[in-house]
């Protein structure tokens, strides 16, 4: 007499939904988490320390827009929030805004020093004063900043001798670029005559914003964008070089070459029809990299939707 052995399927249509729901709730989690930002907490930095610690005034003239540098190295689990001394209001905390007024944001850059600044939209001559750039560190570490206001058409000596030196990109205003074709936007940054030593011995970085965003190209998987900076104690300057490879529609808007103690430069691209659009196409914002991963992970969540379908169809009886 033959008997006939079921067999128990490896893990109870129960405990497979609890594994499946599991995987929906962290898949998202995981694809959107930041490699970069995975890379450092592993990575067991030092206590955080500031890096633009030598900038101490910032100037700008009513309605301009100004940015406070703030660049936090080994900040790790640390927070980063900005506050106005005068009323000890505190204006950002990390990437929130903690006040009413839409002009103050915190900008950040994803990038090995982490750059929290301060951006003011329309700066107000009441917006003069001390700010302090705070790390949540035990006991709390801060950087004073005092940002000077100034009305356009009354210069004054003693505002313009606070910039340690002046940035010029080597451009017209306007540059018209084809679709698909490389392009270099050329930058140099020259120190006051009283600032050299100052400015060589720290070696300031150089940054660049799209669209009022830093450019930041560490972790990145597009080499469509690469910076390259060079300091010459010779020539007495700093020169740095935005390359993109083959431009993308993306590409368009309000470049800034900017050094945080020196005056900043910029200049505006426009990017017209040429004769590569058809290759550039992969490079469009709907063929992004974090497009395709996100689509990766639909596909392979319907497919072991499918495996789980028939699992249970054929075990959960």
């Amino acid at each position: 007499m033959s008997e006939v052995w079921k067999v128990r399927p490896p893990l109870s249509c129960w405990e497979l939904l609890k594994l499946w729901m599991l995987i929906l709730v962290f898949a998202p989690v995981m694809s959107g988490f930041s490699r970069s930002r995975l890379t450092r907490l592993a990575s067991g930095y030092g206590d955080p320390c500031f890096e633009d610690d030598y900038v101490k005034e910032v100037v700008a003239h009513v309605g301009q827009t100004v940015l406070l540098p703030c660049a936090v190295k080994n900040l790790g689990t640390k927070v980063v929030s900005w506050m106005r001394s005068k009323d000890v209001h505190v204006l950002t905390v990390g990437s929130f805004t903690f006040t009413g007024d839409s002009r103050f944001e915190a900008v950040h850059t994803d990038s090995s020093e982490e750059f929290w600044g301060l951006r003011i939209r329309g700066v107000k001559l009441d917006d003069a004063g001390r700010y302090e750039c705070q790390v949540n560190t035990e006991p709390k570490k801060s950087l004073g900043i005092v940002l000077k206001v100034g009305v356009p058409g009354e210069p004054s000596s003693d505002m313009s001798s606070n910039y340690v030196g002046e940035a010029t990109i080597h451009s017209p205003a306007t540059i018209y670029a084809q679709l698909g074709s490389p392009i270099t936007i050329r930058c140099s940054v020259i120190p006051l005559s009283t600032s050299r030593t100052l400015f060589f011995v720290s070696r300031p970085p150089v940054r660049w914003l799209h669209d009022g965003r830093e450019i930041s190209y560490e972790f990145k998987e597009d080499t469509n964008v690469t910076i390259h900076t060079e300091y010459s104690q010779e020539d007495q300057k700093v020169t740095s070089e935005l390359n993109l490879a083959a431009v993308t529609w993306r590409d368009a808007g309000k470049y800034t070459c900017m050094q945080p103690s020196s005056k900043s430069d910029n200049v505006q691209l426009i990017v017209v029809e040429g004769e590569h659009s058809e290759a550039m196409q992969r490079d469009s914002p709907l063929h992004s990299s974090g497009r395709r991963f996100n689509l990766a992970w639909l596909y392979i969540i319907v497919m072991l939707s499918t495996i789980f379908y028939n699992y249970c169809q054929l075990n959960c009886k």
